[in-house]
């Protein structure tokens, strides 16, 4: 164990990069359709086994070798994190869009990674005390359940959330007595049980900013018209009497193999706004072809019209527009 911990100190770096590596690695497999991706993203699941398994573990060690196995269960964590959140940030910064709620979340993801790899800062206010190594650790867990349990469960992204959420939050019940006995004040007592309860809760309202992780936009394009899901001419710009011919929203939308997952084109103009949903399926490596067709506009349709591709729970997928002058 010596070895290994002079080794890693003296390549700090190795674990990161290489969880980083893999991550490249599963997205760029993912590109392909390849069912590999599957068992690397699998590993990143890793976590949450150990999430279960780290309080007993680590009160074991503890207990028969002192401070070798604090630092024996330290090293496991902190690795563990590593590997979850730099195999899932290349997913993430693949499928966030021009849009401040999903910028915000890949950044604090960022951050966290960072976090994971400056060792005496994360030391001092990670793994000095549980709860904020419990919490930490649940914060990791959760990022990696919600990118890969589509790509290994196959569950669509409106149910890996929930499922993630719901693991997750009873792992904080369970072990909120180890955090609180780490807090030696009745205001951080207090405020962990308000945390612990708030989380999970601001997460789920906040679900609309989370990247669709695996989804990829391969092409989209707005058009008058589609011939065996090849799309005509992209539209930019129409005059109004034009609108008569329907206007349709095309996407190919890559995703993992054996994945099936609904998406909704909503269409947008002034207030108004209109939903048509869509399913596809993984696998395909230019992405699954699919489209929304409207055909019915209102008498005023002079301006700027916007169709959102979203996920069921309002995940932003892609952003088309066009302008009726």
């Amino acid at each position: 164990m010596n070895r290994i911990e002079s080794w890693l100190k003296r390549f700090p770096w190795f674990l990161p990069a290489a969880s980083f590596a893999a991550g490249w690695l599963g997205f760029a497999l993912i590109k392909r359709g390849d069912s590999l991706a599957r068992w690397i993203a699998l590993l990143a699941l890793l976590g949450w086994l150990w999430l279960f398994l780290e309080p007993p573990v680590r009160h074991y060690l503890e207990r028969r070798k002192a401070g070798v196995g604090k630092f024996v269960a330290n090293f496991l964590t902190q690795s563990l994190q590593q590997e979850m959140l730099f195999f899932c940030l290349p997913l993430l910064l693949g499928a966030t869009q021009l849009h401040v709620g999903q910028i915000a979340f890949t950044s604090i993801a960022v951050a966290a990674a960072l976090l994971a790899t400056l060792d005496p800062f994360y030391e001092r206010h990670v793994a000095a005390r549980a709860a904020t190594r419990l919490a930490f650790h649940a914060y990791c867990s959760l990022i990696a359940a919600v990118v890969v349990l589509p790509m290994v469960v196959r569950v669509p992204l409106e149910q890996a959330l929930p499922l993630s959420l719901l693991g997750v939050s009873l792992w904080l019940l369970v072990t909120t007595p180890m955090s609180l006995r780490s807090l030696h004040s009745s205001r951080l007592k207090a405020l962990w049980l308000v945390g612990s309860c708030l989380a999970p809760l601001l997460f789920w309202m906040l679900r609309s900013q989370v990247p669709a992780a695996g989804l990829v936009v391969t092409s989209a394009v707005v058009t008058h018209t589609i011939a065996e899901l090849e799309p005509g001419a992209a539209i930019r710009s129409l005059p109004l009497a034009e609108l008569e011919q329907g206007m349709v929203a095309f996407a190919a939308i890559r995703a993992p193999s054996g994945m099936s997952q609904q998406v909704v084109f909503e269409w947008h103009h002034g207030g108004d706004s209109e939903r048509i949903t869509a399913q596809i399926h993984g696998g395909r490596a230019a992405g699954w072809r699919t489209f929304s067709r409207k055909q019915v506009f209102p008498r005023d349709a002079r301006g700027r019209w916007t169709i959102d591709i979203l996920t069921p729970q309002r995940q932003l997928l892609k952003r088309l527009s066009f302008v009726v002058t």
